[in-house]
């Protein structure tokens, strides 16, 4: 059985999924980890297109947008880190077909040809190659068939939308050698219009391909090679403008009507979030490579694993930072990561008694990364000497390039041992060493423009020259049980999760900004159950779970100088509680129900912040008090054996804060969104065509906040869609 895929007993029950999140397939309900399975099927019925629209399905799951549509931020029950950053790997793991991504740019071509997703919360290690706090997102690709077989679909929708995928495998010699290759192309027109131009911006313009080829050459052994590339070349984020109220020189600065503007006197004043004044229209370059040979080899009673992998990421983006006319900021930036990673597993096969799993893990970065912002152009006097270059008063292109090198070690194993046929005993073990080094350097340089291209002069000035080198190393844990009696799972674990310490990836100005911040530990104590009742026409999963989170990482900016400086620190400690639920009800054969919430409290225990305050006592970011999804899904059979399918479902995700200090400025109000799919299929399920809306209510809603130069960039949210989609299959 394939990874994801639902299998149905009888048509009135509820779909069964088989996962991996265990490295063997089971069924998601006999899974004692707090994860949430969606079916490829599922996914496209619910719109998801990348990573960030999981939250729609999940709701102790959420996102900060960053500064492009590729640094987007993840969290798992309020954990996760909101650095945007090129060096940083953040907490929730992304897997695609068991390989760890670590450029947060190589992450936005995943869902496409997909044959599920699992969402694992809590710590995961001792199953997993790399180790993290928040959880795992694991992206399951189609894999080739015994049998020739194809998918495709056809998008329109607002905004001139085209998305097409599509996907054919079968055997090519026998049962020794099958294939499947699929591909993606997505663009848009954009969704926000520059005033300035009377262009749209915040376009999308990407592709992407895979291929897989699996080798068997007998029934003990498979050899996978799997290849993707991808390319976007759309428009990077363009932002709201919000000015802060304040000049240059510190005055107050406002409109008659008490609005607040920018330095330059500017304030955008038409209340539409996806309409601006853009001097600049941000571009946004990025081309990813992947390969990955896996090698599965039954021996006996034990199987081997080996996955050797390579990852490449080339990203370039021109952004207009302040959001404005002016030039205030702008910035360019281009990373290219590099990642090789080796994984090796050793367990037992089948359902024993004891069933077990060793591993090690090997994983290589090398980060290339350059990067400068133009700060205040508009101010400097082009017939001054320099141009009126004045680093005192950050007029001039700040620039600094740096190269991030991390090597990751480990080595992990769990046992499950049957105490009696209902009770399971789980102990899991992993020990962690991670080495970095970083080479920075921060200057300014006096004639260089980012605009049109990158052209950087030879009058600069030194600020920062760093080198530095530095190891960490932690010991995690699983602890568990499970006891199962007929379709009822009960669990509680103890855990810990480790994020490895590093170094800053921001702009840094001085030396003391790159002073290596220390590595992360939660421990995690969760109880859960998950049952099927009433001849599983009802589903019924819960967990309650208590993080105790130490020397936190998080993202702020430094506002005590003229320009706002991104930093990352150790918090302190801090304290997550909550509640979740999942259920699923079939009353009849064509209707399901289905709704998840999430009840949690976080707070800080110990926080002191850059300018000696206490924090102590506020909501962790991106932690809502409670998050909720549900939905309904109709299907209705016709006479000649096609049937019209109807599903609307809806999120609702209560205030957030975006930073520690808890300010009003940075805090989002609760809101819903309202999404509906009415589909009509052929006969046998050949074909169907179907007619969407996402966000139906236009909510609006801030995903990011980022300070700038007397003013905020904010982000929200896409704008209504909708559209017809035509799927066929064979």
């Amino acid at each position: 059985m394939a990874q994801g895929v639902e299998r149905a007993k009888d048509g009135g029950a509820i779909d069964e999924i088989v996962v991996t999140a265990q490295r063997r397939q089971q069924n998601v309900q006999d899974v004692p980890i707090a994860i949430t399975a969606v079916s490829g099927a599922a996914l496209r019925e619910s719109g998801v297109r990348d990573p960030r629209d999981l939250t729609m399905l999940v709701p102790s799951l959420s996102m900060q947008a960053g500064t492009a549509a590729s640094t987007t931020s993840l969290f798992i029950r309020g954990v996760g880190i909101g650095d945007f950053n090129s060096n940083t790997t953040g907490a929730v793991g992304i897997y695609v077909d068991d390989v760890f991504i670590g450029a947060n740019a190589g992450k936005l071509f995943n869902v496409f040809d997909s044959d599920g997703i699992e969402v694992l919360k809590g710590p995961q290690g001792t199953l997993y190659g790399r180790n993290t706090t928040a959880g795992a997102i694991r992206f399951n690709s189609r894999k080739p068939t015994d049998t020739l077989s194809g998918d495709f679909s056809a998008l329109y929708g607002r905004f001139n939308e085209v998305r097409l995928e599509g996907g054919i495998g079968g055997p090519i010699a026998g049962d020794k050698l099958k294939a499947r290759i699929s591909g993606l192309y997505h663009r848009n027109d954009g969704t926000t219009f520059n005033r300035f131009t009377g262009h749209r911006v915040n376009n999308l313009d990407l592709w992407a391909a895979r291929g897989i080829v699996d080798f068997t050459p007998s029934g003990d052994a498979l050899i996978r090679i799997t290849v993707h590339t991808g390319r976007n070349s759309g428009g990077a984020r363009q932002f709201q403008h919000r000015g802060q109220g304040v000049d240059f020189f510190g005055n107050p600065a406002f409109l008659p009507d008490g609005t607040p503007t920018d330095g330059f006197g500017y304030a955008d004043t038409d209340g539409d979030p996806y309409a601006g004044d853009y001097d600049v229209e941000g571009k946004e370059r990025i081309n990813v490579f992947g390969a990955s040979l896996t090698g599965q080899f039954t021996l006996g009673n034990v199987q081997l694993t080996t996955i050797t992998a390579y990852e490449q990421v080339n990203r370039a983006t021109l952004e207009d930072t302040d959001a404005s006319p002016n030039q205030v900021i702008s910035s360019y930036s281009e990373d290219r990561p590099r990642q090789f990673s080796q994984e090796l597993r050793l367990q037992s096969v089948g359902e024993n008694t004891f069933n077990w799993i060793v591993g090690g893990f090997y994983f290589h970065d090398n980060l290339k990364t350059d990067s400068s912002f133009d700060l205040l152009r508009g101010l400097r006097d082009p017939s001054a000497p320099l141009g009126g270059f004045d680093p005192v008063n950050s007029l001039g292109l700040l620039r600094y390039p740096y190269t991030q090198k991390t090597d990751s070690y480990a080595v992990f194993g769990q046992g499950d041992y049957k105490l009696t046929d209902s009770l399971t005993a789980t102990l899991g073990l992993r020990y962690s060493h991670d080495r970095i080094r970083m080479k920075f350097e921060s200057l300014f340089d006096a004639l260089g423009t980012i605009v049109p291209v990158t052209a950087y002069s030879d009058v600069t000035v030194p600020l920062v020259s760093f080198d530095g080198r530095k190891s960490f190393n932690d010991l995690s844990w699983r602890a568990a049980l499970n006891y199962k009696v007929d379709d009822t799972l009960v669990y509680a674990s103890f855990s810990k999760g480790y994020n490895s310490g590093g170094f800053a990836g921001g702009a840094s100005t001085d030396i003391a900004q790159l002073a290596p911040f220390r590595s992360e530990k939660l421990y995690a104590y969760e109880v859960g159950v998950k049952t099927d009742l009433l001849d599983r026409r009802l589903r019924f999963n819960a967990s309650a779970f208590y993080y105790d989170y130490r020397d936190l990482q998080v993202f702020v900016f430094d506002l005590s100088g003229p320009v706002p400086v991104q930093r990352k620190l150790n918090a302190g400690n801090a304290r997550i509680y909550g509640l979740e639920a999942e259920v699923t009800a079939r009353p009849v054969r064509n209707l399901e129900l289905f709704s998840a919430f999430t009840l949690m409290d976080s707070k800080y225990k110990t926080f002191t912040a850059l300018g000696g305050a206490s924090l102590a006592g506020n909501r962790l970011v991106n932690a809502p008090a409670f998050a909720a999804s549900g939905g309904v899904r109709l299907t209705v059979p016709l006479a000649n054996g096609s049937e019209v399918r109807a599903n609307v479902d809806g999120t609702y995700t209560s205030p957030i804060f975006l930073y520690p200090d808890n300010a009003t400025a940075t805090k989002v109000k609760g809101y819903g969104l309202l999404n509906a799919r009415l589909a009509w299929s052929a006969p046998g399920g050949r074909y169907d065509i179907a007619v969407f809306g996402k966000n139906l209510t236009k909510t609006r809603y801030i995903t990011a906040i980022f300070p700038v130069i007397t003013q905020d960039q904010v982000n929200y949210n896409e704008p209504r869609t909708y559209g017809v989609q035509l799927s066929a299959h064979f």
